[in-house]
């Protein structure tokens, strides 16, 4: 049995990386001691091998194409922003704002034209990502990669 929520991974992940922006800064506007966190977001899709790793310390991990072009997107982005391919933006519909960075020279892949993500619509969906249930997603998602400031 199928249902909407199993096939809206890409929006879930777009919504959990606005929602991580939101966070941090919302903790720097705490004033924190040690300095305010920046970081920058990758998103790329498509499919992934996932497995668990190890025989005395068992690690969860991801492989493909998708988790390489993740990386790279979080490595060529922003401070402060998402940064996305052009999948990610015809997958993840109209509940999203995108605007065009432009064409980068990506390590591995050449030429690609890239995105970045800057807010989401309000859900009008019955359920939300946010509803207990259990994702069901083989997208990738390569985030946080943090940039010390202090």
């Amino acid at each position: 049995p199928c249902n909407e929520l199993e096939h809206d991974g890409c929006s879930r992940v777009c919504r959990f990386a606005l929602d991580m922006m939101k966070a941090v800064q919302a903790f720097n506007n705490t004033g924190p001691r040690h300095g305010h966190i920046t970081f920058r977001v990758g998103i790329a899709t498509g499919q992934v091998v996932a497995g668990v790793v190890g025989t005395k310390r068992f690690l969860f991990d991801m492989w493909g194409d998708a988790v390489n072009v993740a990386a790279r997107m979080e490595q060529s982005g922003l401070a402060g922003q998402i940064q996305v391919t052009k999948e990610v933006v015809e997958s993840a519909g109209p509940d999203f704002t995108f605007e065009r960075r432009g064409t980068l020279s990506i390590k591995g892949k050449g030429k690609m034209e890239v995105f970045i993500l800057k807010s989401a619509h309000e859900l009008n969906r019955k359920h939300s990502a946010l509803d207990g249930r259990k994702p069901n997603s083989s997208r990738a998602l390569r985030s946080a990669s943090m940039i010390d400031n202090f």
